[in-house]
């Protein structure tokens, strides 16, 4: 019996190995890029191996807010450690209203005197509910010059010198978002301030008090190119954004113009795109319910760019979108001077949850379809569904490409891999709270 065991023993020992697959790193590294969003399954990850460690570490602290409650954490995590170099969007929350950060310190000032070794790769920088001060933070921006990508939104700045020096701080920018952003004393800016030569990929205005904002980037002698511009709220007096459109709109890509719906301010001072001689992708971002259209019909009328390629909509389902006039638009849009168009498309999202046959966005989808009868004809026409983007698409049948269910495979196999929620892993994105 004893022998019998040894030869067992031996047999076993002596038996070949199955031979292991090993993925180049290159490969795991996509794999794990799969799970960005998924923290506990990337903090599992950090201890795997080194290599691991190192990716998943940079996936997790990618983006970081930081508030009040929690700078002090922040401050000795990136003192003592090297997470700081992962960090490339750093989004600072003074508050959650103005009236509470008043008698606070503020965290830019707290943050801004940290060595450059201790956050070398922040590019974005977000700063939200401060307050500003004339010249103080001011100086203290200049340490973050080499930031790429600034967002202000719901601040407030003492003068109109303190917003305007703030921005000029950041030479090399190429996105420049201020939303929501107020001056509380509009009369006391006297100083020259120099605008940078920049070059922004994106621009985005939220409210029409950054008027002072806008006039100083007109009246410049500086050059300013913008390829992608955004403006949410025209206010009563739309003048200053026709004089940025004049000055920027030769390189001017990407036009996004809101919903209109004030109808009046058209007829005594309507928005003038006559400048933007280049434009490639023209979007209206509807959100009311006393749109009538005559504000997207004026802004159509004057489209003078023969690359004009495509034309987005943003509709609310629960809006009255049907009462715009669309037969108009699509007799506007079947003219010559739209020769360029290759593609109408419509982002909807909302609606009302009800049991039909039919929900709000197939019904939308159809009624538009019957109303841009032409555009439908010529098979130009895109519904989007802005809540599932990837899976609402509706792309007519007879141009459906051919790939399609070669990608549909591949997508529930890499969901069937990643598990139950791994689909919607990958959607979101990533940010570490401190």
């Amino acid at each position: 019996m004893l022998l019998h065991s040894l030869r067992i023993r031996r047999r076993i020992k002596n038996a070949p190995r199955a031979s292991s697959v090993s993925l180049p790193l290159e490969i795991e590294l996509l794999i794990i890029d799969q799970f960005e969003g998924d923290t506990s399954r990337l903090r599992r990850l950090c201890h795997v191996c080194r290599a691991w460690g190192a990716h998943a570490q940079a996936l997790i602290f990618r983006e970081v807010d930081v508030r009040y409650r929690t700078v002090g954490r922040f401050l000795a995590l990136v003192n003592i450690t090297s997470v700081g170099r992962h960090i490339t969007t750093l989004s600072i929350i003074e508050g959650s209203h103005w009236l509470r950060v008043y008698d606070e310190p503020s965290l830019l000032g707290c943050i801004a005197p940290l060595p450059h070794r201790a956050l070398p790769n922040v590019r974005t920088l977000t700063i939200s509910y401060r307050r500003f001060v004339p010249w103080t933070e001011v100086e203290i921006a200049v340490r973050w010059s080499s930031i790429a990508r600034l967002k202000l939104h719901f601040c407030k700045f003492a003068t109109t010198d303190t917003m305007i020096a703030f921005v000029a701080a950041f030479p090399r920018l190429e996105s420049l978002d201020v939303f929501q952003c107020s001056v509380e004393d509009v009369a006391a800016g006297t100083k020259a301030i120099e605008m940078p030569a920049w070059c922004l990929k994106y621009l985005a205005f939220g409210e029409f008090p950054q008027n002072a904002l806008i006039d100083w980037m007109v009246a410049a002698p500086a050059d300013l190119a913008v390829e992608h511009l955004r403006i949410l709220s025209l206010g009563p007096d739309p003048s200053p954004f026709n004089a940025l459109l004049a000055k920027i709109g030769a390189d001017l890509r990407h036009l996004e113009v809101p919903g209109m719906h004030r109808p009046q301010i058209y007829v005594e001072a309507p928005l003038s795109i006559r400048a933007c001689t280049a434009l490639t992708t023209l979007s209206f971002s509807e959100g009311s319910p006393y749109d009538l259209g005559r504000g997207i019909i004026s802004i159509l009328a004057q489209a003078a760019s023969p690359v004009l390629a495509t034309i987005a909509f943003h509709i609310h389902l629960n809006t009255g979108y049907l009462d715009i006039p669309w037969e108009e638009i699509d007799a506007l849009l079947g003219t010559d001077t739209f020769g360029a168009l290759q593609v109408v498309v419509f982002d909807m999202w909302g609606g009302p949850f009800e049991y039909a046959v039919l929900t709000p966005y197939d019904t939308a989808v159809r009624v538009l379809q019957m109303r841009l009868a032409p555009l439908a004809g010529r098979r130009i026409l895109r519904f989007r569904y802005a809540d599932d983007k990837a899976t609402q698409t509706y792309v007519p049948p007879e141009v459906d490409s051919p790939r399609a269910p070669l990608v549909k495979r591949l997508s529930r196999s890499v969901s069937r891999w990643m598990g139950a929620d791994g689909g919607r892993s990958v959607e979101l994105r990533n940010r570490a709270y401190f």
